[in-house]
């Protein structure tokens, strides 16, 4: 069989064929949804706009428009396989604030129109997949279905199954053919949403400017790493090993005049190396713990938990490693998370959950405790998010006073952008 037969039938084992089919069934419900939504929101709000409840109306169909154009992306990355980044997430700032942030956003008024085509555009593909399909499927299942009935087609009338043959072997290309559309309809989708919901320039100038102040917090941070690991060498490892270094060196002088006397100083040598083994190891294990690169990361997750000041749950760690880099960055947020529950949260329990999903790992970490942390308030928590977005990873925080804290890191299993 030559490329070009194999491609037109191979198209039936290709995952992404049934997505994409799945993706226009879809596309005439979710754009009802869509066109009710918008249309019964907007006529309200316009026709309330002059007392305050008319006003609410319009927020709150802002808000559902957003929240269906993010639907929206998650159905071109989880069924058209088009990573779609999300708007970043302005919850931390004041309600006004963010409506204007909102409506000064180009995606706003792209996702708007994105939405509101959803509708006509979904009939459309729904109509030629489905109307389509189900002629195809007629002409394939053709000698099955004149067993029950006779079968019309364009006023031929099949009555047996030995005449509906024809039909079926017209069904198989049809069948193809219908897969083919849907391939390419669902290429279009992918195209369209692509332009109207990805990120506007505005917002590529803000990721630049986020990013440069990031790698910024991110050299200052490091520099006081190495200025603190010089001091604590200093202070421990390096005091010890002085330390060991003059008592073997009074050891020595007393070798041959007083051999007695050398047993305890040989022992308080020992003694002194130990303690130098140990300051190397914690210090190392707060560089990068020996743990997480010899056994990767389900096992120094647990052992994170197993210290942990109140019950900790781990689960979804993947079976297989994570490149290194995306490993380190699970490793450190969810160390400093535990850390904030055992600070500041007050909390019962705490558990930590991982979900590899398109190309991405999901870090939730969540307690049970006091909430109220801000994402921007503390040095820790910008470190934090300043290690994830340098992966090009997404990082939120949910955490409403008296309802407990979910962190959530977003990581591309590239480790980079």
């Amino acid at each position: 069989m030559s490329d070009w037969p194999r491609r037109f039938v191979g198209i039936v084992t290709r995952g992404q064929t049934w997505l994409n089919l799945g993706y226009n069934i879809l596309a005439f419900p979710t754009g009802v949804l869509y066109f009710v939504v918008l249309v019964v929101g907007v006529s309200l709000g316009v026709g309330l706009a002059i007392v305050i409840i008319g006003l609410g109306i319009l927020l709150a169909t802002l808000a559902a428009w957003r929240a269906m154009a993010a639907l929206e992306r998650g159905l071109a990355r989880g069924l058209l396989g088009v990573p779609i980044p999300q708007p970043p997430d302005r919850r931390d700032l004041p309600l006004v604030e963010r409506v204007q942030r909102y409506l000064r956003d180009p995606v706003t008024w792209k996702s708007l129109v994105f939405v509101a085509l959803k509708f006509p555009l979904g009939v459309l593909s729904f109509g030629a997949v489905v109307a389509l399909g189900w002629f195809a499927l007629v002409l394939l299942f053709a000698p099955l279905i004149v067993l029950a009935t006779t079968v019309t087609i364009f006023g031929w009338i099949v009555t047996s199954p030995v005449q509906a043959i024809p039909l079926c072997l017209l069904g198989i290309p049809a069948v193809l053919l219908v897969l083919h559309l849907s391939n390419g309809l669902g290429w279009l989708w992918a195209l369209f949403a692509r332009v109207m919901l990805g990120p506007s320039t505005v917002q590529l100038h803000e990721r630049v400017d986020d990013l440069r102040d990031a790698r910024a917090r991110i050299i200052a941070a490091g520099d006081a790493e190495r200025r603190r690991i010089e001091r604590d060498l200093h202070d421990g490892a390096q005091q010890h090993l002085v330390a060991l270094s003059l008592t073997l060196g009074m050891a020595e002088s007393r070798l041959k005049s007083d051999p007695a006397a050398v047993a305890p100083l040989i022992a308080q040598a020992r003694e002194e190396a130990a303690l130098a083994v140990k300051e190397l190891r914690t210090l190392a294990s707060g560089i990068h713990p020996a743990l997480l690169t010899e056994r990767g990361l389900g096992p120094a997750l647990e052992a994170l938990a197993a210290r942990a000041p109140v019950p900790t749950t781990v689960e979804g760690v993947p079976a297989q490693r994570l490149p290194p880099p995306v490993e380190s960055a699970v490793y450190f947020v969810t160390a400093e998370a535990l850390t904030n529950v055992a600070k500041y949260a007050g909390a019962m329990s705490a558990s930590v959950a991982l979900a590899p999903e398109h190309g991405r790992i999901r870090l939730i970490v969540r307690d049970d405790g006091a909430g109220g942390a801000n994402a921007n308030g503390g040095s820790g928590l910008r470190g934090l998010r300043d290690r994830v977005e340098a992966l090009d990873g997404q990082f939120h925080i949910d955490s409403p006073p008296g309802l407990g804290t979910t962190l959530i890191a977003e990581i591309p299993l590239g480790g980079h952008g």
